[in-house]
C-alpha cells in the first residue's frame, strides 16, 4: 500500500549562480503536497535545490558530467564504468544526505520547469539511484517533461531512455493524475494507469503522451520544508518607523526587478553591523489558461482554451491561512491576468478590503477592460505590481499575431497606475515575424514617449512554440521552420558552455526550430538584428536598476574575495 510519498525537486543550476537561486519555495511540489494531504496522504517534500550549493566547490567543471548523455544514459541503463558509476553515487548521495528514502513508499521527483538539462538529468540520476538501490516506485512530472514532448523529434532518445526505466511519468498538472495513480496502484481504482490522463509511455517502441489533466486550483502546503532557505534580506533604514520600513520592503519587492531583489538580498546577508528584515515571499496561482489566444504564445494552444478560476472567498481564506501559516503577508500571484475574469476580480478585491488584510502582492495583467476605477480597487486591497503583457507598439504585428491591444487605451492605464502608485511592468517581445526596421521603431517610440510610467520591461526574443498557432501554422504568419538543425548534442554542449562562461546560469530556453521569413529575412539576418535590437531596448531600462545593479555587483565581488582570503 502507497501512504506516504516523498516529492523531491531536482537541483538546477540556479542555485549556484551568482545572482542566487529563486527565493521562492517551490510551487509545483507545494501543490502537491496540498492537495494530496487533503486526501489523507503523508507527504514530505525536499527542495534539492537547496542542498546543491553545499556541495558546490566553487567550480563549474565539478558538475560537467551532467550535461554528457553518454552517462546519463550508461548509469541510467546499469552499463556506467566504475569511475562514472561512483561519481554519479556521490554526487546523489550528497543531495540524498540526510533524508531516510527507506520509509517512503513512493518518491517522485520533479524535473522543474527552467529548461534545464542539469535539472532533468540530474531528475534521471537521482530517480536511478533511488530506485536501485531502495528497490522504490519513482515518479517523475514536471513542466519539463512537456517541453521535451513538445521538441519530441529532438529529444526522441532522452524520452525513449526515461520511459525505458521510469514506468511513471507524466505530463501537466500533477496532483490529481497523482492521486488517482496511488489509487490504481493500492487497488482502489479499477484503471488502467496508462488510460489517466497525463500519463507518459512507450507502447510499440513510439512515445505516448494522453491529454492533460485539467489544472486545479489549490492551496500549496510546504510541509517539513526549512523555509528560511527562501528568505530575502531586506534593509532596514529605521528601527521605529514601521510605514518607511514598509515602504522599503515594497521597494526591493515590488519595484525592483526579480533577478535583482535577489542579488541584492545575496550581498545583505554577507554585511555585518546592519538591520535587516527577514522577508518571506509566497508564490499562489488562481487563475489557468487565458481567455485571448496570442498566436506566439504557449496559451493559444486549442487544449488549453478554457479558463479555470477559482471561487474569490475560497481563494482569500487560502491567502489567510498561508499568511497565518508561514508568517508573512507578501505574495507574488503567477496568473495569465488578474483581471481574466472582472467579477472574480472585483470580489476577491472587496473579500480583501472587508476582512481588513494587509496583503501585498503582484500579478500579470491585461489592458483590456482595465479601468481607473479596477486599478483604485487592486491598489487598495494590497497590489504593488503589475506586470503587463505588451509585446509590440507595431499595429501591423499587433493584428497579425492577433494580441488584442489598444495601444492608447494601454497609455492611459499606464498613467493610471502612476497616479495610484502601482508600478506597471511590461512584457516586450523582439524578432516576432516580420518585425522588420519600421516595427521595432514604432515599439522604441512608444516606450521613450511613457518611458516614465514604466518601471522594467522584460525583454524576450521569440521562438517558435510548437503548439502555438505560429508553431502550427507558420507560413500564415509568413515564416518556414527549419526543424533538426540543432540535435540533442549540440543543445548539451551548448547548455555546458554557457554554464561555465555564466557561472552556473540555465542556458534559458529551447530555442529549437529555426525560421525564416518568406520572401524576406534569412534566420541569421534575424538572429543578427534580434541582438542588437535587444541592447537597444535594454537601454531604455529605468537607469535606476542599472545603478543598483553596478554598485552591488562590486560590493558582492569585493564580499567574495574577501571569503576566499
Amino acid at each position: 500500500m502507497i501512504n506516504n510519498l516523498l516529492f523531491l525537486l531536482a537541483p538546477s543550476e540556479k542555485a549556484i549562480a551568482e545572482d542566487g537561486y529563486t527565493y521562492l519555495p517551490p510551487l509545483c511540489i507545494g501543490l502537491l503536497a496540498g492537495y494530496l494531504k487533503k486526501r489523507g496522504l503523508d507527504v514530505e517534500l525536499s527542495d534539492l535545490g537547496q542542498v546543491l550549493p553545499k556541495i558546490y566547490s566553487g567550480n563549474e567543471e565539478q558538475f560537467s558530467f551532467l550535461f554528457q548523455y553518454d552517462n546519463i544514459r550508461d548509469y541510467v541503463s546499469g552499463c556506467a564504468e566504475v569511475e562514472l558509476e561512483q561519481k554519479v553515487d556521490t554526487y546523489v548521495e550528497q543531495l540524498l544526505n540526510g533524508i531516510s528514502i527507506d520509509q517512503y513508499d513512493m518518491v517522485g521527483i520533479s524535473c522543474g520547469a527552467d529548461f534545464s538539462f542539469f535539472q532533468v538529468h540530474s531528475a534521471l540520476l537521482i530517480g536511478n539511484y533511488i530506485k536501485k538501490k531502495y528497490n522504490t516506485d519513482i515518479l517523475l512530472g514536471g513542466n519539463n517533461i512537456t517541453y521535451l514532448l513538445m521538441f519530441e523529434d529532438t529529444f526522441s532518445e532522452l524520452l525513449q531512455l526515461m520511459l525505458c526505466h521510469f514506468p511513471y511519468v507524466m505530463k501537466g498538472p500533477g496532483e490529481h493524475i497523482i492521486w488517482q495513480l496511488v489509487q490504481c496502484l493500492n487497488g482502489e481504482l479499477d484503471s488502467d494507469v496508462y488510460e489517466l490522463n497525463g500519463m507518459v509511455y512507450l507502447k510499440d517502441d513510439s512515445v505516448v503522451a494522453n491529454q492533460e489533466e485539467q489544472p486545479r486550483i489549490v492551496c500549496p502546503d510546504w510541509c517539513n520544508l526549512d523555509m528560511s532557505y527562501y528568505y530575502l534580506k531586506v534593509r532596514r533604514n529605521g528601527k521605529t518607523n514601521t510605514s518607511k520600513n514598509e515602504i522599503d520592503v515594497n521597494v526591493h519587492l515590488y519595484k525592483w526587478p526579480f533577478y535583482l531583489s535577489h542579488f541584492v538580498s545575496n550581498v545583505h546577508k554577507h554585511q555585518k553591523r546592519q538591520e535587516f528584515n527577514d522577508v518571506l515571499v509566497l508564490p499562489y496561482i488562481f487563475n489557468f489558461h487565458c481567455p485571448y489566444s496570442c498566436a506566439f504564445c504557449s496559451e493559444s494552444d486549442i487544449e488549453r482554451k478554457n479558463v479555470i478560476l477559482g471561487d474569490p472567498e475560497q481563494t482569500v481564506n487560502d491567502l489567510q491561512w498561508l499568511s497565518e501559516q508561514y508568517n508573512t503577508n507578501y505574495f507574488y500571484f503567477f496568473n495569465n491576468a488578474i483581471n481574466a475574469s472582472s467579477t472574480f476580480m472585483k470580489k476577491f478585491c472587496n473579500l480583501i478590503i472587508e476582512r481588513n488584510l494587509d496583503f501585498h502582492w503582484s500579478d500579470c495583467a491585461r489592458f483590456n477592460g482595465m479601468t481607473y476605477e479596477r486599478l483604485k480597487l487592486l491598489k487598495k486591497a494590497g497590489c504593488k505590481k503589475l506586470v503587463f503583457g505588451f509585446e509590440t507598439a507595431s499595429k501591423k504585428l499587433i493584428e497579425l499575431v492577433d494580441k488584442r491591444i489598444d495601444l492608447e487605451h494601454a497609455e492611459q492605464v499606464l498613467k493610471w497606475c502612476k497616479e495610484l502608485g502601482i508600478w506597471a511592468d511590461l512584457e516586450v517581445i523582439i524578432g516576432l515575424p516580420q518585425e522588420g526596421d519600421e516595427e521595432f521603431a514604432e515599439t522604441v517610440s512608444y516606450v521613450q514617449k511613457n518611458k516614465e510610467l514604466i518601471n522594467f520591461m522584460t525583454i524576450n526574443e521569440f521562438f517558435v512554440v510548437p503548439r502555438s498557432k505560429i508553431g502550427l501554422n507558420p507560413e500564415k504568419y509568413g515564416i518556414k521552420l527549419i526543424k533538426n538543425i540543432v540535435n540533442y548534442e549540440k543543445i548539451l554542449n551548448k547548455s555546458l558552455n554557457y554554464f561555465l562562461y555564466h557561472k552556473g546560469k540555465p542556458l534559458g530556453n529551447f530555442k529549437i526550430y529555426k525560421y525564416f521569413e518568406i520572401g524576406g529575412r534569412s534566420f541569421k539576418e534575424i538572429l543578427e538584428q534580434n541582438v542588437k535590437k535587444i541592447r537597444y531596448m535594454n537601454s531604455l531600462q529605468n537607469k535606476e536598476f542599472t545603478e543598483v545593479e553596478s554598485i552591488y555587483r562590486m560590493i558582492n565581488k569585493k564580499q567574495f574575495i574577501r571569503r576566499m582570503l
